[in-house]
């Protein structure tokens, strides 16, 4: 029931897009069948099943290199090398059960998407290798892959089944996080926008292509993939690692650390280049009295909410991060003042008019500071101390407000020493007069 109840609040052009999704993966591999009619063999089931327990031993090692529990969500486990394999070895109507129970192994196993999520990624893997079998075997033909000896148009025939099967899993992801709400799917949204998703799903197809190439001409020969798969798991598993030491698990925002080095980095290329950039300190008001009203998993919701409508509304190449708490800061390059206050103004309208879907309205107050073009090329720890106390007027002054820090001349005294610079590089807030410890600063202004 939870799971219908799941599938009834996604919006109903999801809930079509799915709908086809299941239809289209029941007749597509009928329809694009390299057989005239379906025909059972003895040796195609069994090589459906070595496949399926290719799949188990696979993703069993993947638990393996994991601790035995999948920690959080990630692109995959290597499951769509398999309906590739499969593709390129079997009828494309032995597609549907192959991904079935493969992807009912992977669920048993630790797979906690949401079960509609996962059931339209199978129909999508089911879809592109019915859609890639064409290019394999094109119609009419016996069935027949490309041999060993097939020399360049082998190869080639097998690339652009990769590159197929690739493209119709692709977009269909593409449409499904379109059509659902950019909350819901913000994680697909950013999977999609990452060029190492693709590099890294290359691999996999290309490996399960391999598989299937041989499994059709040199059967044995297939166990010596077994290390390649293992390596593969690796390979699959870094990604998720990399995101977890550089992004909030809660808001999928950069922690500040890894925002810092960025951030130092970008600064030291538009110093160079005499650019103008700014920084701005975003922070929701009043939230510990919002967690009190509604709890930590309210409080967690309005959170990622809120990173959501920052993320919305900065360019692409702006760099966001969860300072902490309920603070976002955000790098903004080749930004002239006026701009960056517009950009302020925009991120505390947006956040004060779409909260409402929240149980209760937040708002923000925000501190910008900005170093010109061709100004004495300042550092960052200066320029967040800058804006730092421009958000501490806001809250000061009244907060849902945006203040601009003045000139780099009119700082106040002290400015360096309000930001700690340790041994281990990373910037800190010291105690002082400008800015209250983040605990007496929650306790006296929210």
């Amino acid at each position: 029931m939870t799971a219908l109840r799941e599938f009834g609040a996604a919006p109903w052009r999801v809930r079509a897009w799915v709908g086809l999704s299941a239809v289209l993966a029941l007749v597509l591999p009928v329809l694009l069948s390299t057989f005239p009619t379906p025909t059972l063999r003895v040796r195609d089931l069994v090589a459906a099943a070595a496949l399926v327990v290719g799949s188990v031993l696979n993703v069993e090692i993947g638990r393996l290199f994991e601790g035995g529990k999948v920690a959080q969500q990630r692109p995959h486990k290597a499951l769509s090398a398999w309906p590739m394999a499969a593709t390129v070895l079997l009828p494309s109507f032995y597609l549907a059960p192959v991904v079935v129970l493969i992807y009912a192994h992977a669920r048993w196993r630790g797979m906690r998407v949401t079960l509609w999520k996962w059931i339209a990624s199978a129909c999508f893997l089911i879809c592109a290798g019915a859609i890639a079998g064409v290019v394999v075997t094109p119609l009419p033909g016996d069935g027949t892959p490309p041999s060993l000896d097939s020399g360049l148009p082998g190869l080639l025939i097998m690339v652009a089944a990769v590159l197929t099967f690739l493209a119709v899993e692709s977009a269909m992801l593409a449409m499904s996080a379109w059509l659902n709400t950019a909350q819901d799917d913000a994680w697909m949204r950013r999977t999609l926008a990452d060029p190492a998703f693709y590099l890294t799903e290359a691999g996999v197809l290309t490996i399960g292509a391999l598989t299937g190439l041989l499994g059709a001409n040199a059967p044995w020969f297939v166990l010596l993939l077994v290390p390649a798969y293992g390596f593969l798991q690796q390979s699959v598993l870094h990604r998720p690692l990399q995101e977890r030491a550089t992004r909030d698990p809660k808001t999928g925002l950069l922690v500040f650390n890894a925002w810092q080095r960025l951030a130092v980095e970008e600064i030291r290329r538009m110093s160079a280049a005499r650019r103008s950039w700014a920084v701005i300190f975003a922070d929701i008001d009043n939230f510990r009295f919002y967690n009190q009203r509604h709890g930590h998993l309210g409080g967690d919701h309005a959170l990622e909410h809120v990173a959501q409508i920052i993320t919305t509304n900065v360019r692409p190449k702006d760099l966001t991060a969860r300072f902490g708490g309920e603070e976002f800061c955000i790098l903004l390059p080749d930004t002239l003042a006026d701009d960056a206050d517009q950009v302020a103004q925009r991120l505390r309208l947006a956040v004060s008019e779409e909260s409402a879907a929240l149980p209760e309205p937040v708002t923000v107050s925000i501190g910008v500071a900005v170093v010109e073009a061709g100004h004495t090329p300042m550092e960052l720890a200066v320029v967040l101390a800058r804006a730092d106390q421009a958000l501490y007027r806001a809250k000061l002054e009244g907060r849902n407000t945006v203040r601009i820090a003045g000139p780099a001349t009119d700082a106040d005294r002290g400015v360096r020493e309000s930001w700690a610079l340790p041994p281990d590089g990373q910037l800190r807030r010291a105690p002082g007069p400008q800015w209250p410890a983040d605990t007496e600063r929650t306790r006296r202004l929210g």
